[in-house]
């Protein structure tokens, strides 16, 4: 089954916020220019471990921007020596993944490769800051999310699709947010 497919079923977890996130995330940020050098143009902790006391899964996502991702074919390969899988388009066109998978298979890094002005930038960051801004947009995000994995323990998609109208919502605040800024 393809590692990238988002409706597979997975082991997965909610746990309470890690401040040792942080601390790995500065680690994969120092890492990443050694493989991509100047190409790195920006690198942001993004997702539900980059919200201090956001539960999570324990999935480090970082986003690093690039000028152009059909430039990486060495980058690619490297990385790909270095233990990451990857893949092109997971989530949007134009953008690559790399993950890093642990022993017992779950998902421990997922680095978000996007140009400048893809819009899965402005959703990452704008989500990010919005969460950050308003811990009880936060505290509600982190309920849900531990409802679901109760609700959807074996379930991965079905965990997913029940956070979607919530997400949609907070999409929709934190763009209204950023533009008041």
């Amino acid at each position: 089954m393809n590692e990238l497919d988002k409706n597979r079923h997975r082991k997965y977890s909610v746990i309470g916020y890690d401040p040792g996130w942080a601390t790995k995330f500065e680690s994969i940020k120092r890492a990443l220019p050694e493989v991509f050098g100047g190409k790195a143009l920006r690198i942001e902790h993004v997702g539900s471990t980059s919200i201090p006391g956001m539960k999570a899964k324990p999935i480090i996502d970082v986003l690093m921007i690039v000028k152009d991702v059909e430039d990486l074919s060495q980058e690619t390969q490297k990385m790909a020596d270095a233990g990451y899988g990857w893949g092109r388009d997971y989530i949007a066109p134009r953008t690559f993944i790399f993950f890093r998978v642990g022993p017992d298979g779950e998902r421990l890094e997922n680095i978000h490769v996007c140009e400048p002005d893809a819009p899965k930038v402005k959703q990452f960051l704008a989500m990010r800051d919005y969460f950050r801004a308003f811990p009880e947009k936060a505290k509600a995000y982190s309920e849900l999310k531990e409802a679901n994995a109760r609700k959807y323990p074996d379930d991965y998609p079905a965990y997913r699709a029940a956070k979607t109208s919530f997400l949609k919502e907070m999409e929709k605040e934190a763009y209204e947010y950023i533009e008041q800024k």
